[in-house]
């Protein structure tokens, strides 16, 4: 089977700044030249799938200052997320309404970067205004499994659950303070439900007394327990687990990492995608019962103020084309891939989608970085402006 080739229509707030007016803008699947596991028939399931969503101060200002603030940042991706069956994303940081900085349930002050309820770096916290714009554009699920996952403690845990259930935006990787140990969501797709679950290696040496976050490696014997589970119920159509791992700004996956894909691959995993390094690692198939599993340990960030790299600056926009294997689950049939890189405009912080056609400046050496470290039989999608 081939990656079909998909041509969106792109809205004209999503047509990226270096299109002429008047263009007209596609995204567009190029098809690769092989594919990973054989297909058996039957529907094929799309994922999209992008790395931390990191609010840094200047993201959050821009965000809080108009209605469609930050999508105002990542409109050129939004064709590849609304066009997806499922997209994912890491959402990197707490979006507790009213829960300070000391962990204090106070009066809300609104959508504004206050420093005492909504702050940023070293300890996050975001107005719930980010879960409706993630939703509106098109995400479907996000990991509330990571490092920053208890800036806000218990309660802050709670509220972000709380608005993300407000905003029907599926989440993996928290619980409830006192709700039963269930880690796992599942997302609809034209293949059936597809089970998601996330864990994180830490957070951040936060107190966290009633075990809300599951945790990668302490938490080892559960984690792969609950992908079994997954993987064998008949229900189920394919199992993605999001781990949130590694060593910041490590370009290469650690032996723990590695260690532990091969035990989610061997538990069912369908695909691993990873994130925490804030910078793109390479990607492996692994064996499993599914077939050959993908793991990506690292998808670097989506959106952030990690300006001063171009590893940093720039993340992986991830495409998955799944399809009934052997077994009768989920397999990747293909993986692809295009860059996103982070621009600080006169207008605030931008999000470019690296296709060919970009003229941004570093999204060439983002296209060549990337190449050199993710699969060259991989798709490299593109976003196509052409003059009506």
């Amino acid at each position: 089977m081939r990656i079909r080739r998909l041509l969106l229509a792109a809205a004209a707030a999503a047509l990226p700044a270096t299109a002429q007016a008047g263009a007209m803008c596609r995204a567009v699947i190029e098809p690769a030249p092989a594919t990973v596991n054989s297909c058996t028939g039957g529907s094929t399931v799309t994922i999209a799938a992008v790395g931390d969503v990191l609010l840094h101060r200047p993201l959050q200002r821009h965000g809080y200052a108009s209605r469609n603030g930050f999508r105002n940042i990542w409109r050129t991706a939004e064709p590849f997320i609304s066009r997806a069956d499922i997209a994912y994303a890491n959402l990197e940081g707490p979006a507790a309404q009213g829960v300070s900085r000391t962990l204090q349930d106070i009066r809300d002050p609104g959508a504004k970067l206050d420093e005492v309820v909504y702050t940023g770096y070293p300890q996050f916290n975001y107005n719930p205004r980010i879960v409706k714009q993630l939703k509106a554009a098109g995400f479907d699920v996000v990991s509330t499994a990571n490092n920053h996952a208890m800036d806000r403690g218990p309660l802050g845990a709670d509220r972000t659950i709380a608005a993300l259930k407000s905003a029907r935006l599926s989440h993996t990787g928290t619980i409830a303070a006192g709700a039963g140990r269930s880690f796992v969501t599942h997302v609809d797709s034209p293949a059936g439900p597809v089970a998601f679950i996330a864990c994180s290696f830490d957070t951040n040496g936060l107190a966290d007394p009633s075990r809300q976050v599951l945790r990668c490696y302490r938490d080892r014997a559960e984690l792969l327990s609950i992908i079994r589970q997954q993987a064998r119920n008949p229900q189920v159509a394919g199992v993605i687990v999001t781990p949130h791992w590694g060593s910041e700004y490590a370009t290469t996956p650690d032996a723990a990492q590695r260690s532990l894909a091969r035990d989610m691959a061997a538990a069912g995993a369908t695909a691993i995608l990873g994130a925490h390094p804030h910078v793109v690692q390479r990607w492996d198939w692994l064996s499993g019962p599914v077939g050959k599993t993908l793991a990506i340990y690292s998808l670097g960030n989506f959106v952030s103020g990690q300006l001063d790299a171009l590893n940093r600056r720039s993340g992986a926009l991830a495409w998955l084309e799944l399809c009934r294997g052997a077994t009768g689950k989920l397999a990747v049939a293909q993986a692809g891939w295009i860059p996103v890189v982070m621009y600080k405009t006169a207008q605030g912080p931008y999000l470019s989608t690296a296709g060919t056609q970009s003229k941004w400046p570093l999204d060439a050496q983002a296209r060549d970085l990337f190449a050199s470290v993710l699969p060259t039989n991989g798709t490299q999608l593109d976003l196509i402006c052409k003059s009506r």
